[in-house]
């Protein structure tokens, strides 16, 4: 067996097996060869007390890690709100919501086959909670003064596991927790995901 050995190019550290083939691969799950998916969502404005606001489901045939979630947003008066990222287990029942369409990030790759979702009005019915699994607070201030605030939540560059979802029944959503939204509030959403 070829023995491995640690190099380091541009910067990044790299995993050479010294096969002979002179393959690199990164260390980290950054792995270009997963077929991945964005879309960006502006100007959403949900319920007066939102509950969810984005839902990413899951697919019936492939399996869908979320690599990173950005989360803009502004309000008629500087104000804070906190974030909340739910697992759920089940589907919501009711409310509007409006599937979002996502763009390949390579045009050879197969057609996306998870879900984003974007609500105007709340879920009559939440579903099951798994859990919260991430979140944090965002300042939202008038566009105008340009101190525009974001929320990263960015997942597998420390060699962690990015958040999965299997199956139609798995879904990570986006919200306020019932909080009331500022005055003028709205968001934007720009959401990567790999399929597999």
């Amino acid at each position: 067996m070829a023995s491995a050995r640690i190099i380091s190019a541009n910067g990044l550290m790299l995993l050479d097996p010294n096969d002979g083939s002179g393959a690199r691969w990164p260390i980290a799950d950054n792995d270009p060869g997963r077929a991945s998916f964005g879309v960006f969502i502006p100007n959403v404005t949900p319920a007066a007390t939102p509950t969810d606001i984005l839902m990413i489901q899951g697919s019936a045939s492939k399996t869908i890690r979320v690599r990173s979630i950005i989360i803009t947003g502004t309000a008629t008066v500087a104000s804070n709100v906190q974030v909340i990222i739910n697992r759920r287990a089940t589907a919501n029942t009711g409310g509007t919501s409006v599937a979002q369409t996502v763009v390949n990030r390579d045009r050879n790759d197969d057609p996306v086959t998870a879900t984003v979702s974007v609500y105007s009005v709340n879920p009559t019915a939440l579903g099951t909670s798994a859990g919260v699994a991430d979140g944090g607070r965002l300042n939202l201030a008038p566009a105008a003064n340009g101190s525009i605030d974001r929320l990263l939540l960015q997942y597998g560059w420390f060699n962690d596991k990015a958040p999965v979802l299997r199956g139609v029944n798995d879904f990570l959503c986006v919200g306020l927790g019932g909080a009331a939204l500022p005055a003028g509030g709205s968001f934007d959403f720009n959401v990567v995901f790999s399929e597999e």
